[in-house]
């Protein structure tokens, strides 16, 4: 897109054309030149469906099991608000109660914030500007969230801050509670397909991923500094399922990323394209050599897809019989 654009506002909606092409929305006029302030006139439209085809597609399957297990009442962690829709999808689930949201973008965070507002998001609590070397200490008591919710995160979180900053999300997760971590690129897969769309370069020294990707994507990478390509939350390094869990490992867990319907059977279900389609076979035996070797078929996966439970705390022996403390 060239960058010629007009925004009219029809009173309940508003028309952003772009080259020629109109985009209808909902957001407030406010909202979207906000969003454009901060993506760019051509990566703006696609913002405005995503409530409506990113929420679905990836928090569908947990509300799914959510309400065969009659979860209710939930208090929600979202990590990373970005523009605001996976917000907006959870705001409009009745098994959620509260939200608290932050984000290490102050365009984001102030974005967020202003729908929440302006759409009257009532589960919404706060949405909080979290500077990144903040997270590691983040400002929520232990125990305070029965969902956590990170989609598309880890892959960004610096190297040296990344455990530490994984561990919180565990910290602030109560008994019982669910995490989900979402959309986050597979370091162990062969092909890079989040950032740069080569093979092996995410487990290349970055001097070295820097030549291989100007060299074979010269119109993206050509003009970006080695400073810009190593910088904080460029994400093409990927992440590890060890990664995406606590510092302790997986002890204190229940793995329920299949039994929700993630991992294999997510990836099995959304295969969209032609390519894709024809490799589910490939990926169908690695996945089952993987589960036969007890080890997660999400490691054979491009994407990292994953849910777990922390185990419930145990019951105190003095309030078995009356249901209270002896205290």
């Amino acid at each position: 897109m060239s960058g010629s654009w007009r925004l009219d506002d029809l009173g309940d909606r508003r028309v952003l054309t772009v080259d020629g092409r109109r985009y209808e929305t909902g957001y407030s006029a406010r909202v979207v030149k906000m969003l454009i302030e901060r993506k760019g006139i051509g990566r703006t439209p696609p913002y405005f469906r995503y409530k409506d085809t990113r929420g679905p597609h990836f928090l569908g399957p947990l509300f799914r099991y959510l309400r065969a297990e009659g979860r209710h009442g939930l208090r929600t962690l979202e990590v990373g608000c970005s523009f605001g829709h996976m917000t907006e999808y959870l705001a409009e689930q009745p098994e959620v109660a509260t939200i608290h949201t932050f984000d290490t973008d102050p365009s984001f965070a102030a974005i967020t914030r202003a729908k929440a507002e302006e759409l009257g998001l009532a589960p919404v609590r706060e949405v909080r500007l979290i500077p990144g070397d903040e997270t590691v200490q983040l400002p929520y008591a232990d125990e305070a969230f029965d969902l956590v919710v990170v989609v598309g995160v880890i892959e960004h979180l610096p190297r040296r801050h990344r455990r530490a900053q994984v561990d919180e999300y565990y910290r602030v997760l109560a008994p019982g509670g669910l995490i989900v971590i979402l959309d986050t690129p597979n370091r162990l897969f062969p092909l890079e397909t989040h950032s740069i769309g080569l093979p092996l370069v995410q487990w290349l020294p970055a001097p070295v991923a820097y030549r291989y990707a100007r060299t074979f994507r010269r119109r993206t990478f050509g003009a970006v500094s080695y400073a810009g390509f190593t910088a904080d939350g460029t994400g093409w390094r990927n992440a590890t399922l060890a990664d995406c869990l606590p510092s302790t490992g997986p002890a204190g867990l229940d793995d329920l990323t299949e039994t929700i319907g993630y991992g294999w059977r997510f990836f099995r279900d959304t295969a969209r394209s032609r390519a894709r389609r024809a490799l589910l076979p490939v990926f169908s035996v690695a996945c089952r050599a993987l589960a036969a070797a007890g080890r997660p078929p999400s490691l054979a996966l491009p994407y990292l897809n994953l849910a777990f439970r922390k185990h419930p705390a145990p019951l105190d022996p003095g309030r078995r019989a009356t249901g209270r403390s002896t205290a």
